[in-house]
């Protein structure tokens, strides 16, 4: 070969053999910033604790607290079995969950099969379903996301750094593979360097085809036994850079988190009767749930009404009701009244029978009072066990009192005692402030709920009669929002029965 054509040659090949060196580079460089990302991610979750350690803790039980701009507010009980990830959920209040469904909703996901009950009747409907197919899965991941991070067919890109409110972060993008070309999930995540942990991050929902504008969501961090789960979370609308929308944060909470409580896969299945109870520590469950919706009012209650019902709970306590009102080793006077169904209903008849629960409650229009219904027709069953019978009372009208029967599934006899006769007996009759009244009225009417002007209501008090008419059990606070523990009430009954 000539030096013209070696020269000639060397020229074309040069340029190849650059650009050939160039990709390999780029191709290093792409591999080396995918690595980063990776471990990036393997040492958060190690941080906070990988699914290994969640598997050895079986299950989990919590109470989910969802909250929209809007006031909207869904709290639901959720328990979940790791291996598998068996899902349950029961609403308790969904103003945003099928909302038009008044009463208990409960999804559950087997392992095979979605499934939605109402009121303990299954539900077959397809676009219902298709919303607990959703649901399901997604309150679940969101649980477990930062350990789940780590499983099989994700990627990771290294985004670069940035820095926020004087912390430094490594951004790290985290897609799903798609063996169906559809969309799938995006996740930006922002891990703080100091801490190891995702303080926030970018997600999309491909479900609902919310892929080009992300949300952002902030998280707030709780260590539970060799855990740290965010607990505290917000999301709105935002960019690829994180700069969020001016409109407000939906929040949400978990909170009353337990591990290993025994869960079975059987009572996963849509025939089997979950009790609100079972998984959770009996003792707190009703006074948990009583305190989150108090935490709620607190967050979201103008400072005028939160004020005035203070001063309303206030009035009560001084006004001497607790300490004239019937108490333990006081006679129970006995009424006649009539059920939901129009049965007339007298306490020594049932006296016959065996001891008595007697709950005062205000209204199906206080959600305090549905939220205590509902766990007392829970416990029903061991109060049975202890051969006693449950009987509520509140001042409603005889057809809201139907309705609240019906709204909250319940088993047991409710009376309605209009104009408070027999709440008057037992002396916890008291009038509401002018304020607190003018407010139920404009807010659902009481005197329409109550058929009278009187703006009076009972104590949300709590008795156990024996079968000699004698209280041996008394619960009595002016402040509504506080109720007798329906598994208290079981002790004082095994105590009587001894």
């Amino acid at each position: 070969m000539n030096l013209q054509k070696l020269l000639i040659l060397t020229l074309v090949l040069m340029p190849i053999m650059m650009l050939g060196n160039s990709l390999q580079t780029s191709s290093d460089l792409g591999q080396q910033e995918k690595e980063l990302a990776y471990k990036l991610v393997k040492k958060m979750v190690a941080k906070v604790g990988d699914y290994e350690k969640l598997q050895k803790k079986n299950d989990v039980v919590y109470t989910y607290n969802y909250i929209t701009p809007e006031g909207k507010y869904d709290q639901s009980i959720e328990k979940y079995i790791f291996d598998g990830e068996l899902s349950y959920g029961q609403y308790l209040t969904h103003q945003r969950t099928f909302n038009d469904l008044n009463g208990i909703i409960e999804q559950g996901y087997d392992g095979n099969e979605y499934w939605l009950k109402h009121n303990g009747r299954i539900i077959d409907d397809k676009d219902r379903l298709k919303r607990v197919a959703f649901n399901r899965p997604t309150n679940f991941y969101w649980f477990a996301m930062m350990q789940k991070l780590l499983d099989p067919g994700l990627s990771y890109e290294y985004l670069g750094e940035s820095k926020l409110e004087g912390k430094w972060y490594d951004i790290v993008k985290v897609s799903f593979d798609s063996e169906d070309d559809q969309p799938k999930d995006i996740y930006q995540l922002y891990i703080n360097r100091k801490t190891s942990m995702v303080d926030q991050f970018l997600f999309t929902v491909a479900d609902f085809n919310v892929m080009e504008e992300p949300f952002l969501m902030k998280l707030q961090y709780e260590k539970i036994e060799d855990l740290y789960i965010p607990t505290i979370r917000k999301y709105k609308k935002s960019d690829w850079n994180a700069k969020v929308t001016d409109k407000p944060w939906i929040e949400v909470k978990w909170t009353n988190i337990r591990f290993d409580n025994n869960l079975k896969r059987e009572n996963f299945k849509k025939e089997y009767k979950m009790n609100i109870m079972e998984g959770t520590s009996s003792a707190s469950s009703l006074k948990s749930i009583l305190d989150e919706k108090k935490a709620n009012f607190e967050a979201k209650a103008s400072n005028h009404k939160k004020k005035i019902y203070g001063e309303g709970i206030q009035a009560v306590a001084n006004s001497g009701i607790l300490e004239s009102a019937i108490n333990v080793g006081d006679i129970a006077p006995n009424f006649t009244l009539t059920n939901a169904t129009g049965k007339k209903v007298t306490l020594k008849e049932e006296l016959k029978k065996g001891p008595v629960v007697l709950a005062w409650y205000r209204g199906g229009w206080c959600p305090y009072c549905n939220l205590t219904l509902h766990a007392l027709q829970e416990e029903l069953p061991n109060f049975n066990a202890n051969n006693a019978s449950l009987i509520a009372i509140s001042p409603e009208l005889p057809d809201n009192t139907l309705t609240t029967v019906e709204k909250n599934n319940l088993k047991f006899e409710v009376l309605s005692d209009v104009g408070n006769a027999v709440a008057n007996t037992y002396g916890i009759v008291f009038k509401l402030i002018d304020p607190v009244a003018d407010s139920y009225n404009k807010a659902f009417n009481l005197v329409k709920f109550n058929g009278d002007d009187s703006n009076e209501l009972p104590l949300a008090a709590t008795y156990i009669i024996d079968e000699n008419s004698r209280v041996i059990y008394a619960f009595l606070d002016a402040d509504y929002r506080n109720r007798a523990e329906p598994s208290e009430l079981t002790k004082a009954l095994q105590e009587l029965s001894k």
